[in-house]
């Protein structure tokens, strides 16, 4: 089965297990489960380690951060000649904001609040899915796949390279339970928002370069 289906038909399971967390997390706002579970990411709170967790969550999972970041990372793609996978990412990453923004008003999940679990400042806006989450998993898994799609061979040391990526986007999703800015469910809904949104936008990529002519 050609790459370009395989990814389409995991974009689709992860759609698929998306819309139940969403009738879930429209229908449980702030449920027990979730504070037992936020409490227990939380139970080391020492202000250095906080101090740490946010500057690198900034660095790794900042929406806005990130959606900026792919600019100059796109420039880069589009000097090394790289034009459709600069104009692809930046298409998958801003578009994916616009869907997820519409996704977040329909479901008006309320943020953690300060009376149930630890909270020293939360980023505006509603909770689920985390917006922080989906753009990193749709950034770094643009970088990352487009280091193992590339058609010259990377070396073994580059490749090992790409799990940094990938190292970013799963650190973001515990970082913002353990900053009091999401609930599980909401980095949960992040994760399958932004690996579904991310294969759908690879799938999509790799039809249109499969179809176009090679250049001698």
């Amino acid at each position: 089965m050609k790459p370009s289906r395989l990814l389409l038909m995991s974009s689709l399971v992860q759609f698929a297990l998306l819309i139940p967390l969403v009738r879930w997390a429209r229908h449980h706002r702030q449920p027990l489960r979730e504070v037992v579970l936020t409490r227990f990411f939380q139970k080391d709170q020492k202000s250095w380690k906080r101090r740490i967790v946010t500057i690198l969550n900034t660095l790794t999972g900042s929406s806005v951060f990130l959606n900026v970041l792919v600019v100059p990372l796109a420039a880069v793609l589009w000097r090394m000649r790289l034009r459709a996978e600069a104009l692809a990412m930046l298409a998958s990453c801003w578009s994916g904001v616009l869907v997820r923004t519409l996704l977040k008003q329909t479901i008006h999940r309320p943020r953690p609040h300060s009376a149930l679990v630890h909270v020293k400042s939360q980023s505006p806006g509603k909770s689920f899915p985390s917006g922080h989450v989906a753009s990193s998993v749709c950034l770094w898994g643009w970088i990352c796949a487009l280091g193992f799609l590339d058609k010259n061979k990377a070396r073994p040391a580059r490749r090992a390279l790409l799990g940094i990526p990938v190292a970013f986007a799963v650190f973001t999703g515990p970082a913002r339970v353990y900053l009091g800015d999401h609930w599980p469910t909401d980095v949960l809904g992040g994760y399958l928002f932004g690996g579904g949104w991310l294969a759908l936008s690879l799938s999509l990529y790799l039809q249109v370069r499969d179809r176009m002519p090679n250049k001698a």
